[in-house]
């Protein structure tokens, strides 16, 4: 996970085997979004990216992770 400067998103991680992108938002909730290309999760690495990308990203598919 790599921590970025936003006010909505804590930090984003990236599975390039899976296309899976994982976003941990400030108010502790975190999900994976499928089918995920690697120049969008390059581009959430970036000074306060949910502004930007948002939509583009809930456009995939998506789930909450729930903490174990």
């Amino acid at each position: 996970m790599h921590h970025v400067t936003s006010t909505n998103v804590r930090a984003v991680g990236y599975d390039s085997s899976t296309r899976t992108m994982r976003v941990a938002f400030l108010n502790g909730r975190v999900y994976d979004y499928y089918d995920v290309g690697q120049a969008l999760f390059e581009q959430m690495l970036l000074p306060h990216p949910w502004r930007r990308l948002g939509f583009a990203v809930r456009r995939h598919r998506y789930r909450r992770v729930v903490a174990a």
